[in-house]
């Protein structure tokens, strides 16, 4: 014997209840399993370690939190300044890559967090050069090594030339700050590319 119209309706209903039920807990396990390997993947503010070596971090400070929020950590230095070497044992510098909806939107910030509190953001990735009188944008490219430096533009109020750089640890970053000049004749000065509002 079948089913009347109004039994049909009702078995209807309840089949696509039941649906919608299994669908949104797939869909709710699926996003849990998602987050919760998200946050113990190497470099996550929740893991302790960073992504590139690996290395024991402490607790994400609340302040990059809010400011770099679902970033990944790559570098962490104690006691190492990048923008104020003689003072190096006050800070502590964090390297965080942001994530943004597409790869072109993320960065890799230099976050410097002095002892007392004050706390300072660059770019990591890049650097403002000055180049001596006269140097142009393809003597000066031709002068730095290309598996290192990319000159990516001038900066139309300073003419400062915009380089990025592929090492991005605090020690590298440290490092190019100090001996650019030294090593090239070209390079007058090298400086920290602000960010966030920073000067």
């Amino acid at each position: 014997m079948g089913l009347n119209k109004k039994d049909r309706r009702i078995s209807i209903w309840i089949g696509v209840l039941i649906g919608i039920t299994l669908s949104s807990m797939l869909f709710r396990y699926a996003i849990n399993d998602k987050n919760e390997r998200a946050s113990t993947r190497k470099g996550s503010f929740q893991s302790g370690v960073t992504a590139i070596s690996g290395l024991p971090c402490p607790p994400i400070p609340e302040i990059l939190k809010k400011t770099i929020p679902q970033g990944i950590v790559i570098h962490y230095e104690a006691n190492q300044s990048v923008s104020d070497f003689e003072k190096s044992y006050q800070t502590d510098c964090w390297v965080i890559e942001s994530s943004g909806a597409i790869r072109s939107e993320r960065l890799f910030i230099l976050a410097e967090i002095k002892k007392g509190k004050d706390i300072a953001f660059y770019r990591a990735s890049e650097l403002y050069l000055t180049a001596e009188d006269g140097v142009d944008e393809t003597t000066l490219s031709e002068q730095l090594p290309t598996d290192k430096f990319r000159i990516l533009g001038q900066n139309s109020k300073t003419s400062e030339f915009i380089l990025q750089v592929k090492e991005i640890s605090p020690k590298a970053i440290l490092n190019n700050l100090k001996e650019l000049p030294l090593q090239f004749s070209n390079v007058k000065k090298v400086r920290l590319y602000p960010w966030y509002g920073t000067n």
